[in-house]
């Protein structure tokens, strides 16, 4: 009989069980390194201009500034995670802390496109090991139900509002300073952070011996890595070119084969009872397409308010407010609701009007005022807010504490990559519309391509929201 694992915590005195007295100190800390990972992922889209002519890049080589960062951050999501719950989530959010400062100085005073590559490619691969053990230390922290509510309620604030404030203050830092500080500007974040993280936060592990499944830990992060360059080689050759079709059939056939794996292991990397789960692994299929529609949002109105009203970086930074002042509505409005409104019903209700909202989007044309981005933005990111944040929730319902690491792991990563897949599809979808016109490069073409993909983004909203339809009530009731 396998000895079953109980997660060991170093509590406080005076502290009874996971009610860490520090616990919402704990919050802030962990909420602003995940604000850093989401708004990492996006601040470099407005100063990739900048950065291109600066250090002489070429259009090849621009998308890789983006890519590096998307490949590593997911495919070392779920090692992350592990090492997290065997070795420490404290120890392995300071040092995933430590090498993130390290590598955003080494991209900031990047002399040569190499360099600024290696910098990306290292963020996203420190990212992927201080992330999921946040998450986990939040999990572990708040045990009350409705204080999880809050917790998580901030939480998802800061994972939707972080790809709006990564264009906000990439657009401010670009124009006023340099490019180099989108990038710089994590050191002093990090240094603070980092002061803070080793006095307020409370390490815990699985304990047990320290084993790696490392035919799991290779196969997942090859395939997840592999299915990833796939989707970002798509975008730019199509999905039936031979690079695109190679990693992508290898992505998947190595994460068959890591499932196979970890149904055989007696130490899995991921046990497989973290997906199994009926509530968890359809919280995951919706993570999976609501996080593709919302990602391939902010893509699609940037290139509008660029490319059609040709509103400036900045201003095209500050037109996205209304969606992060939605997001924020929505994610902490949630926490504000009587407890009869469960989870299940505030997911289908978020989704629907994140739908309605992305509906409103597609109506637009080149001679739209501000007043239609501004109303549907605000429907979009009150629903979006508050769906995001209870998928959280219940992604991570009644996970065991040795597996809260990997499972947090697991919640970015679906979101990760449902983001990559998403913004592919519907970019081929928006070309594919652009391309039947008389002049594709026209502002009515374009328009009518963004639209399409606004128009699809909503209908992944509301096959989410039906999909949550079937959810069924949590056996413990996460808020």
């Amino acid at each position: 009989m396998k000895r079953k694992q109980i997660d060991r915590n170093t509590t406080e005195p005076g502290s009874s069980g996971g009610s860490d007295p520090r616990r919402w100190k704990m919050l802030w800390v962990i909420v602003t390194a995940q604000l850093l990972i989401v708004l990492d992922a996006n601040i470099v889209n407005i100063a990739l201009p900048s950065a291109q002519a600066a250090l002489g890049m070429s259009d090849g080589d621009r998308q890789w500034v983006v890519t590096a960062y998307s490949l590593t951050f997911g495919g070392f999501l779920l090692l992350g995670g592990r090492v997290a719950d065997l070795h420490g989530r404290k120890k392995a959010f300071v040092a995933g802390l430590v090498g993130f400062a390290l590598a955003s100085a080494l991209a900031g005073l990047a002399q040569d496109p190499l360099l600024l590559l290696a910098g990306r490619a290292a963020q996203g691969l420190t990212g992927a090991f201080f992330a999921p053990a946040g998450l986990a230390m939040l999990t572990t922290s708040f045990t009350d139900t409705s204080e999880r509510a809050k917790a998580f309620g901030v939480f998802g604030a800061a994972v939707g509002t972080g790809g709006v404030a990564g264009m906000i203050f990439g657009g401010v830092l670009t124009e006023y300073a340099s490019w180099r500080w989108c990038l710089l500007i994590n050191v002093p974040i990090v240094a603070i952070l980092l002061v803070a993280a080793v006095r307020v936060l409370r390490d815990s592990r699985s304990s047990g011996p320290i084993r790696y499944d490392l035919p799991g830990a290779l196969t997942a992060t090859l395939g997840i890595g592999a299915l990833i360059y796939a989707v970002s080689q798509a975008e730019a050759r199509g999905w039936t070119h031979p690079v695109s079709l190679g990693f992508g059939l290898a992505g998947m056939a190595l994460l068959v084969l890591f499932v196979w794996i970890e149904h055989r292991s007696p130490q899995p990397m991921m046990p497989l009872r973290v997906v199994a789960h009926r509530v968890r692994g359809n919280g995951h299929v919706i993570n999976f397409m609501a996080g593709g529609a919302l990602y391939a949002a902010y893509l699609f109105l940037t290139y509008y308010l660029q490319s059609v009203k040709h509103y400036s970086a900045l201003q095209a930074g500050l037109a996205f407010v209304p969606m992060a002042v939605g997001i924020l509505i929505g994610a902490l409005g949630i926490g504000r609701l009587p407890a009869r409104v469960t989870p299940r019903t505030i997911l289908i209700g978020g989704l629907a009007v994140g739908a309605l909202g992305m509906a409103g989007l597609a109506t637009i044309d080149p001679h739209s005022g501000f007043a239609v981005l501004l109303i549907a933005q605000l429907v979009v990111g009150t629903g979006v807010g508050a769906a995001l944040t209870t998928i959280v929730s219940i992604t991570l319902q009644d996970v065991l504490p040795e597996d809260s690491g990997i499972a947090s792991a697991l919640t970015n990563a679906t979101q990760q990559i449902g983001g990559a897949v998403g913004i592919s599809l519907l970019n081929v979808l928006a070309l594919s519309v652009t391309s039947t016109a008389t002049d594709p490069h026209s502002a009515p073409a374009l328009t009518s391509g963004y639209a399409a993909a606004f128009l699809t983004g909503a209908g992944l909203l509301a096959a989410s929201a039906l999909i949550a339809w079937f959810v069924p009530r949590p056996s413990t009731t996460p808020r």
